[in-house]
């Protein structure tokens, strides 16, 4: 039967070991501040923002008004999220560092179970499960919407728990909030591939997850799920028909991804 990983009585990891790395691109940065608040309440070490030239000052005045000692921010030329990642990924000092989307909620005590797995020295990637944030008092359409996005994220919950429990493997590893060992991703290897990726001709943007996931598979590292609720952390999607693109998009991507595995790397044959 599946379990989380249990706190170690003396941890080999604690929030000072971590570094939060966060892309955006958002339109308005004061919508971020709940979020980012949430972030910050669990005290990492560092947390690190990265957007595009043309956004630097407005997400400098909102890092100044959140009070935080540790806050960073880097920018890249134009808008992509893997590049976003390689600007900040060199500058991370700490063990451990959490990539996570720019909309998500971490409950004040996700910290110490999402390191509890990194006890294993062959540890090398941590999720947690998700919800969506419920829409109670809007509109009923939306509400249907919002309700069909909520059963997407808990049947995916469900998914990679059991996966992770049978042979310790997973679809993909959630970009939305992620734990890694930092010399994975600061690899030279892996920064490489992770900006030069292709499909077919072209270079990808998307699927970042599905890349950091099948290079912990092709490299022996094992990852692992941790389903409580105190790491449990909160989302949105779309709430309207916009949620259909959003799911061609998934569509797509895990096409490409498991031709990727299954055809070309082929190491989950192994």
């Amino acid at each position: 039967m599946y379990k989380s990983k249990p706190i170690a009585a003396k941890p080999t990891f604690t929030n000072e070991d971590v570094t939060v790395v966060i892309p955006t691109i958002h339109n308005v940065f004061e919508d971020l501040r709940p979020s980012l608040q949430s972030i910050l309440a669990c005290k990492p070490a560092e947390l690190i923002l990265v957007t595009t030239h043309d956004k630097r000052k407005a997400l400098d005045k909102l890092v100044e008004t959140l009070g935080y000692p540790c806050i960073r921010v880097f920018d890249t030329p134009i808008a992509n999220k893997r590049l976003q990642v390689c600007e900040a990924l060199p500058h991370v000092r700490t063990p451990i560092t959490i990539m996570a989307d720019d909309d998500v909620t971490w409950p004040s005590t996700l910290m110490p179970w999402i390191l509890a797995p990194f006890e294993d020295p062959k540890m090398g990637g941590v999720g947690t499960n998700q919800r969506v944030r419920r829409e109670w008092d809007a509109p009923l359409s939306d509400r249907m919407w919002n309700w069909l996005g909520a059963a997407y994220i808990e049947r995916r919950n469900f998914e990679i728990s059991a996966t992770h429990n049978m042979d310790g493997g997973t679809s993909c590893m959630s970009g939305r909030t992620g734990a890694y060992r930092s010399e994975i991703l600061q690899s030279h290897d892996f920064l490489h591939g992770f900006k030069n990726e292709k499909w077919r001709k072209w270079i990808l943007n998307a699927d970042d997850d599905n890349f950091v996931t099948r290079w912990l598979v092709s490299h022996q590292w094992k990852t692992w799920i941790q389903y409580e609720r105190e790491c449990e952390l909160e989302t949105t999607l779309e709430n309207g028909p916009k949620f259909l693109y959003q799911c061609t998009r998934w569509a797509r991507s895990n096409w490409r991804s498991n031709w990727t595995s299954l055809v070309r790397e082929r190491h989950v044959w192994v």
